[in-house]
Formats: C-alpha cells, sequence, structure tokens
C-alpha cells in the first residue's frame, strides 16, 4: 500500500520557474533511477518493493500547481534523501506538504 502526498509551494510562480531546478535536484538523489514519461522514480538501498510488481520506491508527478509524490517503499535511504530534498526546497521558497487526507504531513 502506498502513501500519497501532495507539494504546494507558497510562491506559485517560483515553481513554475524553477521546474527544472526541482528537477535537476531529484535527479542528484542516490536512489534516483529514471524519469519514465510521466514521473521521477527513486529506488532505494535495501527496498523490498523493487523486487516486486514496482521497479521504484517513489514517484514524482509535476503538475500544474503542485508535484504529487506517491511512496510505495521508504527504507532509510529513501528516507534520508526525501527529507534532503525537502530542507533544499524550504531554503529556495516555502513549502507545504499534505498527506492523502490534506492534513499536514511532518
Amino acid at each position: 500500500m502506498s502513501a500519497e502526498f501532495q507539494l504546494f509551494f507558497n510562491d506559485k510562480k517560483w515553481y513554475i520557474d524553477h521546474k527544472d531546478k526541482i528537477a535537476n535536484k531529484i535527479k542528484t538523489l542516490n536512489p534516483y533511477i529514471k524519469k519514465n514519461d510521466s514521473a521521477y522514480l527513486l529506488s532505494g538501498i535495501g527496498s523490498i518493493s523493487n523486487k516486486g510488481d514496482w521497479p521504484f520506491d517513489v514517484r514524482f508527478f509535476f503538475e500544474d500547481k503542485r508535484i504529487f509524490i506517491e511512496i510505495s517503499a521508504h527504507p532509510l535511504s529513501i528516507e534520508k534523501d526525501l527529507k534532503a530534498l525537502f530542507t533544499w526546497l524550504r531554503k529556495q521558497t516555502g513549502i507545504v506538504i499534505l498527506d492523502e487526507d490534506g492534513e499536514l504531513a511532518g
């Protein structure tokens, strides 16, 4: 079972102007594997999900006003890199992360 999150930007113009910068940052993460037709994919070290039906643990979908994030597994390597990504984003601009219920995610 996966968890779904929505990453919103307080400054929507910043997001639109910097999508490539965000994508490039995702590509620098250690568990980055590729971009498929619609999403950037991460696969963590020690993950059991990439031995099953899905070759990824996290997918980032860049949408018009947000980034939709689907997490199917979160080994320590994924948690570490997601934390680094969100810390980096917070240094660039204000962000809000909501869980699948629309509640603020920690």
